[in-house]
């Protein structure tokens, strides 16, 4: 695996301005009514969502539930990349005990504020990119990602980063979406489809062929819901 100390690529204009444009979405974003009914029709338990905080649940914002299956011991280094809120965070922390800590990343400032809202002592927000990471090697018992991988400009650097920061035999946890055909015309010629996460929707083969380079075996891909133009899936696998 690599090393937080190797020296970083160059970040291209391509992709400072891609990014920019991901920050500005989601620094001025007004959520979608109902956040808690939508969460619940995704797949969370309604149990959970009415012990969540009514402004977190209302901002849900992800592609599904993927913390149905934790088998947490609670005292876990968890990383949620793309936290967005922290609806996730907040549910993960819940499942921990003060020994285990949730390390909510994201590279929207203004979205990460409301991380802070959360009074939880064991989640702690911090801003990152996840295809550079700044945290070290073998670092963390779980990875998990709502929504946010599509997001990414380089999957594969992304899931390496993933991969580097899992102690071996630690496990990613995802929820994201892909390709069932080509996207239709309007999305692919809409510069903003990034934003949305459904122009970097990849077809479900190339996913796992990202994932199983980026160090994983045991990839699994489940639960395959229909989202928009594409699918929503679960993806679990174990760092090498």
């Amino acid at each position: 695996m690599g090393s937080a100390a190797d020296t970083p690529t160059p970040v291209s204009d391509w992709e400072r301005q891609l990014k920019g444009q991901i920050r500005r979405r989601y620094s001025t974003l007004k959520f979608p009514p109902d956040g808690a009914g939508r969460a619940i029709e995704a797949g969370y338990p309604a149990e959970l969502i009415a012990k969540t905080p009514e402004w977190l649940a209302a901002s849900y914002l992800g592609c599904g539930f993927l913390l149905g299956d934790l088998r947490l011991a609670g005292d876990e280094i968890v990383i949620d990349l793309g936290c967005g809120t922290g609806l996730d965070s907040y549910l993960l922390a819940m499942e921990l005990t003060n020994a285990g800590i949730v390390l909510a990343i994201d590279m929207t400032p203004k979205i990460l504020s409301q991380v802070q809202r959360i009074s939880v002592g064991n989640i702690i927000p911090l801003a990152g990119d996840m295809e550079r990471l700044p945290l070290t090697d073998e670092l963390a018992d779980m990875v998990i990602a709502n929504a946010s991988l599509n997001l990414t400009l380089d999957k594969g650097k992304a899931l390496a980063e993933a991969c580097r920061i899992l102690k071996p035999g630690g496990r990613l946890l995802a929820r994201d979406l892909v390709k069932v055909d080509e996207l239709p015309p309007e999305v692919l010629s809409d510069p903003l489809s990034y934003n949305t996460s459904l122009g970097g929707a990849l077809a479900e083969e190339d996913l796992v062929v990202e994932i199983a380079k980026a160090g994983f075996k045991d990839i699994a891909i489940m639960d395959h819901q229909p989202f928009s133009y594409v699918q929503s899936v679960k993806i679990e696998a174990v760092a090498d």
